[in-house]
């Protein structure tokens, strides 16, 4: 919990959103996203507080319904590997709105769709901050499955203005932010080898469990509600996540110390899968 005497908004960004961050400790995960939103919710309560909640895409799970709107209910495993974050979000969410209904806490809801950028963590473990790894490291990009997958990738700033717009209107539902440009994985781990330069090979690894097959936002609402929509042209976002890369490689390298792509990891005895 929280204490503070005079707070205007509250923006609840945390929790981790890689897969290999938030399955190595599905607990903490859980955690952040109910007892961190129940004690946000708390102060926004007591102080008067508008809370805008960092919620996810992964809300809807494996989509049954494709592109992705706020009226979609979602197809989510509640046991598998991903549903510490799926689940929590989710509940998250409900937290939101009960607060709002029984307590009048003004809340706005952001799910938030594939976002990357400069000072991404290296082993950050999602495909972006993967594949420039890669890539710069002439090492092989990791796909798995077939990488017929689809994803949407926004650029960071692009989210930082919805968020700031969301926060700042009177739309208390939850909205979609994100880019409506789909991509194959397939097509994206192409992509970044031309960006790059690079000639390395694309590796096919086995599928991820609960791995969502469809990815892309409505953003109609958005567009319609908040005058908003991402403006920053992929390749362009790219290259400045690449040049950010480049220069934290040649960084490290200098001082001993080369990243690799986050692998799955071992805990008290049980694997940790990506």
């Amino acid at each position: 919990p929280l204490h503070f005497s005079v707070v205007d908004q509250i923006y609840h960004l945390a929790s981790p959103a890689s897969p290999p961050n938030y399955m190595y400790n599905p607990i903490k995960t859980l955690k952040t996203n109910t007892i961190g939103t129940l004690n946000m919710l708390g102060l926004a309560k007591r102080v008067g507080a508008r809370l805008l909640l960092a919620s996810t895409s992964e809300v809807y799970g494996d989509p049954e319904v494709h592109p992705q709107n706020e009226d979609y209910w979602g197809h989510v495993n509640p046991i598998g590997p991903r549903a510490c974050y799926d689940e929590g979000k989710r509940v998250a969410e409900t937290m939101c709105y009960a607060y709002m209904k029984q307590e009048g806490v003004e809340v706005r809801v952001a799910r938030i769709f594939n976002t990357f950028g400069p000072r991404m963590h290296m082993n950050d473990g999602r495909v972006v901050s993967n594949f420039i790894l890669q890539a710069l490291q002439g090492e092989p990009l990791t796909v798995y499955g077939p990488g017929t997958q689809t994803r949407a990738f926004q650029y960071v700033s692009d989210l930082v203005n919805g968020l700031v717009a969301l926060m700042n209107s009177n739309v208390s539902s939850p909205v979609n932010l994100g880019n409506p440009e789909e991509h194959t994985i397939l097509e994206f781990a192409q992509l970044i080898k031309k960006l790059v330069g690079d000639g390395s090979e694309i590796q096919f690894l086995s599928e991820a469990q609960d791995d969502p097959q469809k990815r892309k936002p409505d953003i109609r609402k958005a567009k319609l509600l908040l005058g908003w929509e991402p403006v920053v042209p992929l390749e362009e976002g790219l290259n400045k996540a690449i040049h950010y890369f480049r220069k934290e490689l040649e960084y490290q390298a200098n001082n001993q110390y080369i990243p690799k792509p986050k692998p799955a990891r071992m805990k008290k005895g049980r694997t940790r899968h990506n």
